[in-house]
């Protein structure tokens, strides 16, 4: 049988530590190569979503993949959104628009057995991709951030920016966070539900910079596509966590002592004409991450981090960055496979034949 997971299923079976520890592996998997992933690739084009004349939007099909061979298992993640580049105060940000039924989104997870090649179950992927961004970036933190690193400087308030913190607290003993984002009344909610949630410290700050001064580790959890993390705002012994590439400025790289990305693979980007001619229209590149000048290949990734093939921090004193660069779809597979395992145990989802998806032809 093939198991259908919703979010609600994932939430009654995931935590941020198993995630953790089940992530960790599959990126010391990666880094001696047994485990294998494609970059992702992106399909932009018009949408007739009615977003507003002056906003430009998109539909954006997206999907990764990855494999892992200790688990005996494979997925493939495929998202389907409506997405937006409003300007708001000045920049641009990128949102999801909720344009499906009843506002909702539409993204899944597909996992298959490399023993049999079936089917085994079809997850929803909102609750996994919020526990997987986070726990990636903790692992990060584990192997860069220095071990009495107490105060976290925290930028943005929004749906992952729960995460990162939670993660961060399974590798550091965190006892301090300062919140900014621009949306005041939202960051005094964030703080509070946070502060009930993990027992710590939180207090909003005015400005970006007064949330990540005097930090021990500085996390970025926005949804900018223009740089703001100015290198002047780095300081010896801090490590910045960022959760997407267009958050720091490439000078904060010449500034780090060791700097380490979640992957060199950049996405594959097809565009149709039609939407190529609205960005000139806009004057504006609407992809997910606008192309930058930074060159990838320069820089370890994380697997190679975890295998122990390149150090990480070695002295307090050091300046030291985790990019989350972009998708990876080993992750993807790696938390599916624990959601179908811990869902199976519990009785959780909806089964449906196989047979419905297995087919007498040969392909």
């Amino acid at each position: 049988m093939t198991l259908i997971l919703s979010t609600q299923d994932a939430e009654k079976v995931l935590t941020i530590g198993a995630v953790i520890a089940c992530l960790e592996q599959t990126y010391s998997d990666l880094g001696q190569g047994s485990a294998v992933y494609r970059g992702r690739t992106d399909l932009f084009h018009p949408t007739t979503a009615h977003i507003g004349e002056e906003v430009p939007a998109a539909h954006q099909f997206k999907t990764l993949d990855g494999a892992i061979p200790r688990e005996h298992v494979a997925s493939i993640r495929v998202t389907s959104d409506i997405v937006a580049f409003p300007l708001v105060n000045g920049a641009r940000r990128r949102i999801k628009i909720p344009a499906a039924a009843n506002k909702t989104y539409v993204g899944l997870v597909f996992l298959f057995s490399s023993a049999t090649g079936e089917l085994i179950a079809i997850l929803q992927d909102g609750m996994l991709q919020k526990f997987a961004v986070g726990a990636i970036n903790a692992i990060g933190a584990k192997y860069l951030a220095r071990e009495n690193a107490r105060i976290v400087g925290l930028i943005g308030a929004g749906n992952q920016a729960g995460p990162q913190i939670a993660a961060l607290k399974q590798v550091r003993a965190i006892e301090e966070v300062r919140v900014f984002s621009p949306k005041c009344e939202d960051t005094e909610a964030f703080c509070a539900r946070m502060q009930a949630e993990l027992d710590m410290g939180f207090t909003v700050v005015e400005t970006a910079q007064a949330a990540v001064r005097g930090a021990d580790i500085a996390v970025t959890a926005t949804n900018s596509r223009e740089p703001f993390f100015d290198a002047r705002w780095l300081e010896p012994g801090m490590h910045l966590s960022c959760m997407q590439r267009d958050e720091p400025m490439d000078a904060c790289f010449e500034k780090a002592d060791i700097s380490v990305f979640h992957t060199r693979m950049k996405e594959h980007e097809y565009v149709s004409t039609d939407f190529a001619e609205m960005e000139r229209q806009h004057d504006f590149i609407m992809r997910d991450h606008p192309p930058g000048a930074l060159d990838w290949n320069a820089f370890p990734d994380l697997g190679e981090l975890v295998a122990g093939k390149i150090t990480g921090r070695t002295r307090d004193d050091q300046i030291t960055i985790f990019l989350n660069s972009t998708g990876v779809g080993a992750q993807f597979t790696a938390v599916a496979n624990l959601i179908y395992e811990e869902s199976r145990k519990a009785g959780l989802g909806t089964e449906i034949p196989t047979s419905l998806f297995n087919e007498t032809m040969q392909p």
